[in-house]
């Protein structure tokens, strides 16, 4: 019966999950989730999975991630926004598959492994959502982790005969993240799975068999070569491409800052679970009620993690092992959340995203601690309360809010309602390449479906020129488009311009045009053969 009812529960949140990927997230649609969609028609443009004139930010390689599912879509779909929610269906996919196989290392029942996956499939909140399966940065992390565990702990009990099985797939899982990125794959998967190992190795030299902790020592010998042929691999591909510095080049804060940054993360864990109420909300309303909910259930699982992290760590398999790479994942996060520059915390709902990851196995140590329905405790009453509250989420989180809601705290200004009329109207207008600034670039290029290219600029001392960020170098040459061009520009992003510069190379507007807050300018022929430093060749 608990069996059926789980089941019933995660296909019902599977529903949900599926509307957002394919409906419901185009109203949360921005140009950093629309990047993947941008890189893999570049790759197929180019030819290379790495292009040389793609500019990659913080050393961080795109090796497997979302745009790899969209690569082989391209095919026969456009670069559009089809393209990205299949791409993250698969991703979404990985994700909730890497929860069940965690699980699965845990002597959990298939009612209490469903409810777990059925949980994280609800979404939780806007901002978790978002992270997780919307954009999926964060999600790729979550599941690397799982992955990185599982075969870990199966490489730990396997037999002789099958270790090695457990120890490649360890190992390419291991390859694969740093060679992506080795400064947050050292934070998010080698340094605690190395901690991990030698904690639990040193705890079971008296317990465990020889033969256990021979494949304890093994296990750490295969983590740590897989960190340095993947570092390796990473230094030889970031050779051939551009590198962009920007947040992960980061600095120590001062001792007032950390306190504040300190404060502001545990608004951003309220955030992340759903439990931070919109202020001025009527207390005494359907809105006020379900918020107050919302904020006792991260109250009261704010006060379950401590003690579910205890009781992980006093065991001696595998939910142990979960705890201790979790807590030294969390741990890694957070100080480097508190104590340097990595996020911007004047933004500190949107910088909470570093620690989704490490917070989502966090809730599912929580979620998996075993407890007796027939005799239950406060400690077995909490998770229940918990667990229906998030297990509901689905709708609120992917149905019921908006960009502008309580559920999406401060990430409306990455969107605008206004970008499908927008495209209909450049469209019209017959405009198929221009220039715009971050938020109104990519967004534009994959909700039309590649029908209107709108390539990233800065306006630096009254003169549009490239972002380089996460863009390629080859958009912003003369040879890219030949014909009409335009800028899309805001009206306070208009005032910005030196037109009387922009003249002085022969750059003048032959028609503009209004279309709500934006202005767009329309020239005769690529704004691109004129302007320096364009073409950076």
């Amino acid at each position: 019966m608990l069996t059926s009812a789980a089941l019933v529960l995660l296909l019902i949140n599977i529903g949900f999950l599926c509307w957002y990927l394919f409906v419901g997230y185009q109203a949360y649609f921005h140009s950093d989730s629309a990047i993947k969609v941008l890189l893999a028609r570049e790759i197929i443009l180019v030819g290379d999975y790495f292009p040389s004139d793609w500019n990659y930010v913080n050393k961080d390689l795109f090796v497997l991630f979302g745009h790899t599912f969209v690569i082989p879509l391209l095919t026969f779909l456009p670069a559009g926004y089809t393209a990205h929610a299949l791409s993250g269906l698969v991703s979404s996919m990985l994700i909730l598959s890497g929860i069940w196989l965690l699980t699965s290392i845990m002597a959990l029942s298939m009612a209490h492994r469903l409810l777990v996956v059925a949980i994280v499939t609800a979404g939780i909140s806007g901002l978790m959502a978002e992270n997780l399966f919307g954009q999926v940065a964060y999600g790729t992390i979550v599941y690397f982790s799982c992955y990185c565990v599982y075969f870990s702990w199966r490489f730990i009990e396997a037999p002789q005969g099958r270790k090695w099985l457990w120890g490649v797939a360890l190992f390419v899982v291991i390859s694969l993240a740093f060679w992506s990125n080795p400064q947050r794959g050292l934070v998010s998967y080698g340094i605690p799975l190395l901690v991990a190992a030698l904690i639990f190795w040193l705890r079971g030299r008296d317990s465990n068999t020889d033969y256990q902790q021979s494949g304890v020592r093994l296990l750490m010998s295969i983590v740590f070569t897989g960190i340095v042929i993947g570092t390796l691999i990473h230094l030889q591909t970031l050779s051939g491409v551009n590198n962009v510095s920007g947040a992960g080049n980061a600095h120590w804060l001062s001792y007032d800052l950390m306190l504040r940054n300190f404060a502001l993360a545990l608004r951003g864990y309220f955030a992340i679970f759903g439990g931070l109420p919109m202020a001025g909300t009527p207390v005494v309303s359907a809105t006020g009620f379900y918020e107050a909910i919302r904020l006792i259930a991260a109250l009261v699982l704010l006060g379950l993690i401590p003690i579910a992290i205890f009781r992980a760590l006093q065991q001696k398999n595998g939910l142990a092992f979960l705890g201790l790479f979790t807590l030294i994942a969390f741990l890694g996060a957070f100080f480097f959340q508190v104590t340097t520059t990595v996020p911007d915390m004047n933004d500190s709902i949107q910088s909470s995203r570093y620690l989704v990851p490490s917070l989502v196995l966090v809730m599912v140590i929580v979620l998996v601690q075993p407890f007796n329905l027939k005799k239950p405790d406060l400690f077995t009453v909490s998770v229940a309360f918990i667990s229906v509250i998030f297990a509901t989420s689905a709708y609120p989180t992917y149905v019921a809010s908006d960009p502008y809601s309580n559920t999406n705290w401060n990430t409306s200004k990455q969107y605008t309602s206004q970008h499908t009329a927008l495209i209909e109207f450049l469209a019209e207008q017959n405009l198929k390449y221009g220039y715009g600034t971050y938020w109104n670039a990519g967004v534009i290029s994959v909700l039309s479906n590649e029908n209107v290219l709108v390539r990233q600029i800065l306006i630096d001392e009254g003169i549009p020129k490239p972002m380089h960020l996460l863009s390629s170098k080859r958009w912003f040459r003369p040879s890219a488009w030949q014909g009409e061009t335009f800028l899309l520009l805001s009206q306070q992003e208009a005032t910005a311009i030196d037109w009387g510069h922009l003249a002085s190379y022969a750059v003048k507007p032959t028609r503009e045009l209004a279309f709500g807050d934006y202005r767009m300018y329309v020239f005769a022929e690529n704004i691109a053969k004129h302007l320096p430093g364009w073409d950076s060749r």
